[in-house]
Formats: C-alpha cells, structure tokens, sequence
C-alpha cells in the first residue's frame, strides 16, 4: 500500500509539536534582568523540519541513497508579529521578528527497533522595536528512540545543550544541558490523510546559573490532516508545568497552536503558524498571554 503524503511530511509535525519539549528548555531563565524573558519567543518559533530521505541533489555522482537519507541541512528565515513582546501580563508591546535559523542533522536506525538523531541548531531573534530583547544562540539535541511495532507508542531519550546570548549586550542570556524522556503516539484514519496523536515528555535541566535548575512535564495532543499532496495542517494544544528545583517557583502554560506547511518545490517548503499562550506562576513577572503569527520558508539540501 502506498504511504500517504501525510507521513512523509509527520517529522514536520512532530518537530512542530511534540519536538517542542527540546524547545521549552530555553523559556524559562528569568532570574535576573527582564531582557531574558525574551527567551519565551524561542518556544514560538514552530520549526520546519522537511522529509529526511530528501536528497542534496548537488553530488556529480550521487551516493548510495542510504547514505543520502540519513543527513538533513535546512536554512530557513521566519517572520512572526508577538502580541506581547515584553513577556508582562497582557501587555499590549506588539512588535515584528526576524527569525533565522540554521541547522544540520543526522538521523539512522540503529537495529530493528531503535533509532537515533542528532540535531544541531544556530539561530536569531531580531525585534523590531524592542531590540534590547534581540539574541542569538545554539542548541544541540540527540534523540534514541524505541518503537517495538508500528502501531505501537514510541519511546525516546533525548539530551539538549544550549546557549543564548544577548544581541544588545553581548552578555549571557540562558546556558543550560537539559535531559529528557517521554512517549508520544499517533492513530491514523479517514483513509490515513489525518492523524490523531497524543504525548508526553518529562525534562531536568541542569543550568548556569543553577537558581534557573527545573523539572518539566508537557503534554501535547493533536490533529494533523493532509488537504492536498503538498500541503498539510496541524491543530495542536500542550500543557507544561515546570517546578524550579533552588527557588520557590512553580509555572503552568497552556498553548493553543495551528500549522500549515506548503511544499512549493522538492526541497522549499512554506510555513504559517499561529499561538494563543497563556502562562500563569508565582512568580508575578512569568505570568503573561501572548498571540503570536507568523510566515517562514525553509530550504532543504
């Protein structure tokens, strides 16, 4: 039986949503100044992580194609609006990103039921009016995944270290190596164009400087539904708690998100998504509802 499109574009998806628990890690390093809450805008970025068995298509004598499928390298650019830039209560401080992202990838099967990927990631955020809140950064994320039959939940490991510095300062923003493990699943129907699916992820992260040390669960549930063979959406809803192991602090954060991802060519592919946050905490400064959108391309060779 053919696959449908749908599952060739599910990495997509999956780095959309449930890929969101290697993201989260950067949003919470607010214990000092109020430019470091500009992290939280890095959870809004969806990525576009295309097919990985696209080829280069630049070698003068191709190789095998095992070894084509197992390397991934996207540029990609995102434009989003923020409601709330400031990261304050339902503060009206609206502004215009610029979002450049860079990143390379190797994923492999290691036997019959494992498999293994490795993420690397350099990217910006550029404000419009609120440059003070500008950074730039990397991050690193190295998955193991376990699924012992196709329609059975997959379970992975995962590490992620990461840095993020100030653009207007230069100085540290959030450095911090988080470590994770979760489940996720997903049913298909409605003739396999559409895809149900459900997860759970438990993170520590162990941060410079430690008062920034947390504990995370997140869980996410959603649809995706294929509408043509180049395009394909996903409606999404995730909640995370994050308990703060050196401080008395306590987040909750509930997400509602729409994607739609167009592939225009072989290796160009087209993306608009759109958030509603709304995070509560002890904390008066981390509580805060923000409504983000935005457009981006990502190139894939």
């Amino acid at each position: 039986m053919k696959i449908p499109t749908l599952f060739l574009t599910l990495p997509a998806l999956a780095a959309l949503s449930l890929s969101l628990r290697a993201q989260d890690a950067k949003n919470y390093a607010y214990h000092s100044s109020a430019s470091r809450q500009s992290q939280q805008e890095i959870e809004d970025i969806g990525e576009i992580v295309p097919p990985d068995n696209e080829s280069d298509g630049k070698s003068a004598a191709p190789p095998p194609a095992a070894i084509k499928s197992k390397f991934r390298f996207n540029v990609g650019t995102r434009e989003e609006f923020t409601s709330n830039a400031k990261l304050s209560g339902d503060h009206s401080s609206g502004d215009l990103l610029s979002l450049p992202t860079i990143e390379g990838g190797y994923h492999t099967p290691l036997g019959k039921y494992f498999t293994f990927d490795l993420a690397a990631k350099v990217e910006s955020a550029l404000y419009a009016d609120n440059n003070d809140r500008g950074f730039f950064g990397y991050s690193a994320d190295a998955t193991l995944d376990y699924r012992p039959a196709p329609n059975l939940p997959r379970i992975y490991i995962s590490a992620e270290p990461y840095r993020y510095d100030s653009f207007d300062t230069g100085d540290r923003v959030t450095q911090a190596v988080g470590t994770l493990a979760g489940t996720d699943w997903g049913f298909a129907f409605n003739g396999g164009r559409s895809l149900a699916y459900t997860g759970y992820t438990y993170g520590h992260y162990f941060a410079d400087p430690s008062v920034d040390n947390r504990n995370s669960h997140r869980v996410v549930a959603g649809v995706a539904h294929q509408f043509a063979q180049n395009l394909t959406g996903q409606l999404y809803y995730s909640w995370q708690l994050t308990d703060f192991t050196d401080v008395t602090r306590h987040d909750t954060r509930n997400m509602v998100g729409v994607n739609l991802i167009y592939q225009f060519t072989e290796h160009l592919f087209g993306n608009f998504a759109s958030a509603f946050i709304d995070s509560d905490s002890n904390v008066e400064r981390a509580s805060y509802q923000s409504v983000t959108a935005a457009v981006g391309l990502t190139l894939q060779f």
